[in-house]
C-alpha cells in the first residue's frame, strides 16, 4: 500500500500525540562546504540563549523522558527466556541524537550541511559507496563496481532489484541507466527549475569530470573522463554527498525542493528508510516499504531528535537514547561508564583536525612572507601539550593526514623520526631558532593570531595557550586575536595574511589526491601560500594517475614526508585530532564502521537491535500519522 504525502499540518499534530522520543546515536563530521561543528568533546557555549533548549527541544525531551519512565522490561517469561539473536534481526526502533534543525536543504544535489547528509545517507543511495571511509576502499551500492576496460571508462550496471520508494512521484519504479545519467547531467547543468544558472548546486565541478555518459542498456551505462583520473570513482560518485534521485521529484517538487526545508516529503529517494515524521527539531523515518536489498535496514525505523546536549546522559541513563558519545564530554561518559559498567564502550576519532593555518609567506614585502617562518611557527606548538590541555590526552598528533586513516597515514614509526612529531622537544626548539635566525631573526612586526571565537569558547585559554608557545619558542612576536570562524575564513581567502587556529573539515574521502591537488600543488586553486615545488607537483600529478591504491598510499607517504622534512611549504598545518569516548545500551548492536570518522550514518541501516533483550524498552513503536485525502482537510 502506498503511503500518502502528509501535510504539515497533520505532521505536527501525529508528532505531538505519538511523543517520538530524545535519541543517542551520535553522527559526526562536516563538510568541507561548511562550517566546522564542535564535535570536539568540550563543555557547551557560555551563552544562556545557546544553552537554552527552544520550546520544541524541551518538548521533545519531555516526551523522551515520559517514555522512558513508562519503558521497562517485560514480565519474565516474554522477553528473558528467549535465547539471544545469534545474528541481525528485524525489529526495534533505533533513537539517534542529530541536530535536525541544522540541515539546509532537502534538494539531494544542492545540499552541503553534514547534518542533511546525515539524514540523507538512510533516504538515498549511491552508485556505490565507500567499503570503509578511513581506507577509501570500494563497494556496491545501487550499482556493482564498474567495469574498467582502460583508464579513462566506466561502465556501471545499476542493480536489477534496485527500486525508487513505493509513493510519489516514483510510486516503486526500477531505477535506470537513464536516471543515472540524468542525475550526472542535473549536476552539470546546475540550472534551477526556470533553466537559469544556481550556485547551490556545489558539486558541479567534480561531476564535470565526467566527459561523457552515455546508456548502453536499460541497465548499464557508460561512463568516460577525459584523462586518466585515478581519485574519480571515489571522488565523485562513491563522495558523501552523490545521491541518485529521481528524476520526477525534481520536476514535480520544482524550486521548493531548494527552498522549502521544513517538508521532509520533498525527498525521493531508493534508500532503505523513507520520511514518517518531521517537525523541524525530530525526524521518524521507517523502514522502506519496498526495501531492495535485503541485508540492511533491520531496524523498523530511526528517530533524530535535537535538543538540550546537556540532557542526553539523563536521557541514556533513563533507555531513552541508544548511545552516549558526542556531544558529550568524555568527562561526561567516563561518568556514565561508571554507573553502567556492563554497557560497551566504544572510542570514536574526532574527525575534524584542530589546525594551524600559516599562510604568511605569499605576503609580498612582509618580513613575515618567508616559508622558514611558517615552517617555525608550525614546529613551535607542541602538539602533546595541546593534546593534553584540550583532550585530557585522549587523541593522537596528526601528520599532514590524520592518524585514523589507515594505509594512507605515515606509520607511527616513521613519524616519530620526523620534526614535530618525534618526542625531541629539545631538537625541535633548536631547529625553530635555526629557521627563524636563518630568515634573519625576529623582526619586530607582530604575527597575528586568530583564533575562531567559537573553538576559544569551547576550550577557554586556548588561543593563549596556542600564542604563548609559538612566543617562547621562537622568540617572534605574536599578537592574539579572536574572530568569528566563517568571517575568519572570509577573510583569509580573500588575502589578509595571518596565523588561524581552529578546527579544520572532516576530509570527506581517505584519498586525498584531490585536496592536494587543490590546496598544495602549485596551480591548485585554493592554495593560498607557499613557493613552488617541481617535486611536489610531480608526486600529486603521479597520484592522478596512479589508479592502484597501494602505489597511490606510497605516492602519498613521499609527499608527507616532503612536508614533514621542510621540503615543501606547508601552511594547512593540522596538530592534534581528539577522540570521542563513548558507550552504547546493550540491545544496540552497532555495525563497527559506523564508529568510523565520518559519513558513516548509513551504517545505521546494518545496526540491529535485540528487542528480546531484557531491558529493550517495549514501548518503542512508530507513530501512526492520520492521512488525509487528496483534496486536504
Amino acid at each position: 500500500m502506498r503511503r500518502r504525502r502528509l501535510s504539515r499540518r497533520t505532521l505536527l499534530r501525529a508528532t505531538a500525540r505519538a511523543g517520538v522520543g530524545a535519541a543517542g546515536l551520535a553522527l559526526v563530521g562536516c563538510s568541507d562546504d561548511e562550517e566546522p561543528a564542535p564535535e570536539q568533546q568540550a563543555q557547551p557555549l557560555q551563552d544562556a540563549e545557546q544553552d537554552a533548549p527552544q520550546p520544541q527541544q524541551q518538548a521533545a525531551q519531555q516526551s523522551a523522558q515520559q517514555s522512558a519512565q513508562q519503558s521497562g522490561s517485560a514480565p519474565d517469561g516474554e522477553q528473558g527466556n528467549r535465547p539471544p539473536p545469534s545474528g541481525p534481526a528485524r525489529g526495534g526502533i533505533i533513537r539517534a541524537w542529530l541536530p535536525v534543525e541544522r540541515h539546509d536543504r532537502w534538494d539531494p544535489h544542492r545540499s552541503r550541511f553534514r547534518y542533511t547528509q546525515a539524514m540523507h545517507s538512510l533516504m538515498y543511495n549511491r552508485l556505490i559507496r565507500p567499503a570503509s571511509v578511513s581506507t577509501g576502499e570500494l563497494e556496491a551500492d545501487l550499482c556493482a563496481l564498474p567495469e574498467t576496460p582502460d583508464e579513462t571508462t566506466y561502465i556501471f550496471t545499476v542493480d536489477p532489484a534496485a527500486v525508487f520508494w513505493d509513493n510519489e512521484p516514483a510510486n516503486g519504479r526500477a531505477v535506470t541507466a537513464e536516471d543515472v545519467r540524468w542525475n550526472i547531467e542535473r549536476q552539470q547543468s546546475a540550472l534551477d527549475a526556470d533553466g537559469l544558472p544556481d550556485p547551490h548546486f556545489f558539486r558541479r565541478a567534480g561531476y564535470a569530470r565526467t566527459a561523457a555518459a552515455e546508456v548502453s542498456s536499460e541497465g548499464s551505462i557508460r561512463l568516460t573522463t577525459a584523462e586518466p583520473d585515478a581519485a574519480y570513482l571515489g571522488s565523485v560518485h562513491a563522495s558523501p554527498f552523490a545521491w541518485i534521485t529521481s528524476p520526477e521529484a525534481a520536476e514535480q517538487f520544482g524550486d521548493a525542493w531548494r527552498d522549502d526545508p521544513s517538508d521532509v516529503f520533498l525527498n525521493s529517494g531508493s534508500g532503505p528508510y523513507t520520511p514518517l515524521l518531521y517537525n523541524g527539531v525530530e525526524l521518524t523515518l521507517a523502514r522502506s516499504s519496498n526495501w531492495w536489498r535485503g541485508d540492511s535496514a533491520w531496524a523498523d525505523g530511526v528517530t533524530f531528535t535535537s535538543g538540550d546536549p546537556n540532557g542526553i546522559a539523563g536521557l541514556y541513563d533513563t533507555s531513552a537514547v541508544d548511545r552516549a558519545d558526542f556531544p558529550l564530554t568524555n568527562e561526561t561518559v567516563e561518568a556514565l561508564r561508571e554507573r553502567h559498567p556492563e554497557h560497551p564502550a566504544v572510542e570514536l576519532p574526532l574527525a575534524a583536525a584542530v589546525e594551524l593555518l600559516a599562510p604568511l609567506s605569499d605576503e609580498v614585502g612582509s618580513p613575515l612572507g618567508d616559508p622558514r617562518i611558517v615552517r617555525a611557527i608550525g614546529l613551535a606548538v607542541d602538539r602533546q601539550q595541546l593534546l593534553q590541555r584540550l583532550y585530557d590526552g585522549h587523541g593522537r598528533a596528526s601528520g599532514p593526514l590524520p592518524w585514523f586513516l589507515e594505509g594512507w597515514t605515515l606509520s607511527e614509526r616513521l613519524l616519530s623520526a620526523l620534526p614535530g612529531y618525534r618526542g625531541d622537544r629539545d631538537a625541535d626548539l633548536a631547529e625553530v631558532a635555526a629557521l627563524v635566525s636563518s630568515a634573519g631573526g625576529a623582526t619586530g612586526v607582530p604575527i597575528p593570531l586568530v583564533v575562531a571565537d567559537l573553538f576559544e569558547g569551547f576550550f577557554p585559554g586556548s588561543g593563549e595557550a596556542a600564542r604563548g608557545m609559538i612566543a617562547e619558542s621562537s622568540g617572534l612576536d605574536v599578537a592574539l586575536e579572536f574572530r568569528p570562524f566563517a568571517e575568519a575564513i572570509d577573510q583569509m581567502r580573500a588575502g589578509e595574511r595571518f596565523c588561524f587556529l581552529g578546527w579544520g573539515a572532516a576530509p570527506q574521502q581517505a584519498d586525498p589526491t584531490d585536496i592536494w591537488l587543490d590546496t598544495l600543488h602549485s596551480q591548485g586553486a585554493r592554495r593560498w601560500s607557499g613557493g613552488a615545488s617541481p617535486e611536489l607537483d610531480a608526486l600529486i600529478e603521479q597520484m592522478r594517475t596512479t589508479f592502484n591504491l597501494g602505489a597511490r598510499q606510497d605516492l602519498g607517504h613521499q609527499v608527507q614526508e616532503m612536508l614533514l622534512r621542510g621540503e615543501a611549504v606547508q601552511w594547512q598545518i593540522p596538530l592534534i585530532n581528539g577522540i570521542q569516548l563513548g558507550l552504547h545500551q546493550p540491545w544496540l548492536h552497532p555495525d563497527p564502521r559506523l564508529f568510523e570518522y565520518a559519513w558513516s550514518t548509513d551504517r545505521v541501516s546494518t545496526s540491529w537491535l535485540d528487542t528480546g533483550h531484557e531491558s529493550y524498552p517495549t514501548d518503542r513503536a512508530l507513530p501512526e500519522p492520520e492521512a488525509e485525502d487528496d483534496a486536504g482537510g
